[in-house]
């Protein structure tokens, strides 16, 4: 078949369409569901995170540490940049598909040629193309885990075999063990988180190029989307080695999550092979310039990366006080591990935080804020938070003889009350053997 030729329907087709219509509607009288890629019915989905953060009426009193994004708002110059856009931009016309200003200023970030760079609606979307690009159904990836779950969910529903090459107990890779995997597996694509998601652990860069070089068959998808924060990376290496692809995003360290911006870096061959697929007008107008005036900004952002990397020894440190297990991390957020439910705490103070025990057991993720921020985590976990209730509480307590139902509530009696009302609220934790029967 010739491209673009024409081939009129005939009676056939016409004949087959009708039967296809008669079978949904034959369907919809048994209320079944329409036909699906089988993959996703059976496709277990990436959870996100709780949308009670949205559904707050104050926002501005809440502290969002659930999502890894920025805990401030971008550049000044972005903001600015947008409202001229506003009253001056073309808001009707399709987004420029080749910003050359975005690109250029980008490859000089990154330091690799333009050719070597695209940009798309997220880093999810960069992975998306991917994997529509390089692999197909049945195909293999090996996924080093636990780490970012939405990849798994987007190759298994597409239908790409998924296996997963397990962390040690204390979230390091052992570069050995997967190189066999590799090596038995012969996955086309392997999935390298650097720092991982959600344990903040870096990889050692210069094992991670081994691996590279010795399986120059197979690709090595390596997400950076926490670069800013650890300063490691192997972007330099994608004019030598065809098999890697790098990926990041501007929802970190550049604040622009809502924008939805991210990218990829790889050699030029593998980029100009993407866009064959990739749609060029996907970046919304308001997504290039908010990421042009971002790269505009740079010193912006690095004063706040350094902000958040001296807020994360001092948070880890504190909750080291606490007693609550920590991990190293060299990204925008700290995994922990603590057997009370530090989710619903937090949330009680309009602090939300990733609850990660689908995944890992009795684990949850803290983006890491402003040192001031996170100063407001601490006193909620040292109890500080239930402050003024507490005072109340005492005040009741002292005067309960001044009220008429004094009888009733006997200072023993409200004493309890008042403890079990701040183990409720988790103000105080009371010790298990209380509960125990004596006999």
């Amino acid at each position: 078949m010739k491209p673009y030729e024409y081939h009129p329907i005939n009676d056939d087709h016409v004949t087959k369409k009708s039967n296809f219509h008669e079978d949904l509607q034959e369907q919809d009288s048994k209320n079944t569901l329409l036909p699906s890629n089988h993959h996703v019915q059976t496709l277990k989905p990436y959870i996100p995170t709780s949308h009670k953060v949205w559904e707050q009426p104050h926002k501005e009193k809440i502290l969002k540490l659930d999502w890894n994004e920025s805990t401030l708002p971008p550049s000044p110059l972005v903001t600015q940049a947008l409202q001229e856009y506003l009253n001056t931009g073309v808001l009707q016309w399709y987004p420029d598909t080749k910003n050359t200003e975005l690109y250029t200023l980008l490859a000089q970030y990154v330091g690799v040629d333009s050719d070597q760079i695209e940009v798309f609606g997220g880093s999810d979307c960069a992975h998306e193309y991917i994997l529509q690009v390089f692999l197909d159904t049945n195909t293999k990836v090996l996924i080093v885990s636990p780490t970012y779950d939405n990849f798994r969910a987007r190759a298994q529903g597409i239908g790409i075999n998924t296996y997963f090459f397990p962390l040690s107990s204390d979230f390091s890779l052992n570069f050995e063990a997967l190189n066999e995997a590799i090596i038995n597996y012969t996955p086309q694509m392997v999935y390298v988180c650097n720092p991982n998601n959600p344990t903040g652990t870096t990889y050692c860069s210069t094992q991670l190029q081994n691996l590279i070089q010795a399986h120059p068959y197979t690709i090595f998808l390596i997400d950076e989307a926490y670069y800013e924060f650890c300063g490691q990376t192997l972007s330099h290496l994608t004019t030598t080695y065809k098999n890697l692809i790098v990926t990041r995003t501007f929802s970190k360290a550049f604040g622009l999550a809502s924008f939805r911006v991210g990218y990829c870096i790889s050699h030029a061959q593998n980029i100009a092979l993407i866009n064959k697929l990739r749609n060029p007008k996907s970046l919304s107008a308001f997504a290039q310039i908010a990421a042009t005036h971002a790269l505009k900004d740079e010193q912006y952002m690095w004063a706040y990366v350094e902000e958040i990397k001296n807020a994360r020894e001092w948070f880890h440190a504190q909750l080291d006080d606490l007693d609550i297990k920590t991990y190293p991390s060299s990204a925008n957020f700290i995994l922990v591990s603590h057997i009370e439910d530090l989710y619903r705490l937090l949330e009680q103070h309009q602090i939300f935080i990733r609850d990660y025990r689908h995944i890992i057991p009795n684990h949850f993720r803290i983006t890491i804020g402003t040192r001031t921020q996170m100063e407001k985590v601490i006193e909620v976990l040292r109890g500080g938070g239930n402050n003024k209730t507490i005072y109340v509480i005492f005040l009741l307590f002292i005067h309960a003889s001044n009220f008429p139902f004094y009888t009733i509530f006997t200072p023993k009696i409200l004493l309890v009350l008042c403890l079990l009302y701040l183990y409720h609220t988790h103000s105080i934790s009371i010790p298990s053997h209380i509960f125990r029967n004596p006999y």
